[in-house]
């Protein structure tokens, strides 16, 4: 990826908000399958992947980083063809066997500002090899963000399994406690908040159903974590809902200040899609 010359200030902090999908952005991405249960005949699954302000109406495709598929014993698995369309990303899963499987698409990028041998202040965005790579040892380091991003979500194929996948490690993440597909409205479902892969106390979340559009506000509804890094969503009534965390420190204003190469600042994000049916 080539090294970003300096932009206006007001460009600069709109390229930062777009790549965090945290709760105070106004755009939510999402990984999103086309149903989380699959029976009869159907081995597979299309998922979507973009990044909108009205949720789950597609506005631009969700770029690709690592996409992860757990199978039901917890073995990883491929992701099969992809294709894509002006708004978004697809990608098709094969589920060989009966169960619950987790899709998990992982996202990790440096934002920088330094200053170059001639003493102008350059900007970088890309992975931390490529900052590494491109970013010479002796440039001045103004300001270093380090961000991981994950959209995750749950499918299974003719039951619903209660999951008992092990922690991804990095960033944040849900580990479900119960059965998270074939959810009916009024069901109560139990989760576990990671960070690298350990709990993680006192955290907020957001849910939120579909629909927003056609809302006068977001009826976003708020969740906390407890001592053990657990917490409770009870789905008030059928459709798809989107669940978003985000933790670590937030830059302020137009430029990138703070952090080291060493000890960049860290920023976590996640958002988990389920869908709920009528009872």
């Amino acid at each position: 990826m080539p090294l970003m010359t300096l932009p206006r200030p007001r460009q600069w902090a709109l390229a930062l908000a777009t790549t965090l999908p945290l709760l105070a952005w106004a755009h939510d991405t999402w990984l999103l399958p086309s149903t989380t249960l699959v029976t009869g005949r159907s081995q597979s699954v299309v998922l979507d992947a973009a990044v909108s302000t009205d949720l789950f109406i597609a506005e631009r495709p969700l770029a690709w980083g690592e996409l992860r598929v757990t199978g039901p014993a917890g073995q990883p698995l491929p992701a099969g063809e992809r294709s894509h369309t002006a708004t978004l990303n697809s990608v098709t899963v094969e589920l060989p066997t009966e169960g619950t499987y987790r899709i998990s698409h992982l996202s990790d990028s440096l934002m920088a500002s330094y200053q170059d041998a001639e003493g102008q202040t350059q900007r970088f965005r890309g992975s931390p090899a490529e900052f590494a790579q491109q970013v010479p040892a002796s440039a001045k380091v103004l300001g270093v963000l380090h961000m991981v991003n994950r959209q995750q979500t749950f499918v299974s194929r003719e039951k619903a399994t209660v999951p008992a996948f092990a922690p991804e490690g990095q960033g944040l993440e849900v580990l479900p406690l119960d059965a998270v597909n074939d959810l009916s409205d009024g069901d109560h479902t139990r989760f576990t908040l990671l960070l690298n892969g350990k709990p993680l106390a006192g955290e907020t979340l957001s849910l939120v159903r579909e629909g927003n559009r056609y809302r006068y506000d977001r009826a976003e509804q708020t969740l906390t974590t407890d001592a053990q890094g657990q917490f409770t969503v009870t789905w008030a009534a059928p459709g798809r809902y989107w669940l978003g965390a985000s933790h670590g420190e937030r830059p302020g204003g137009p430029s990138l200040t703070g952090g080291t190469r060493d000890q960049p600042i860290e920023r976590a994000g996640l958002s988990v899609t389920f869908e709920v049916l009528p009872r």
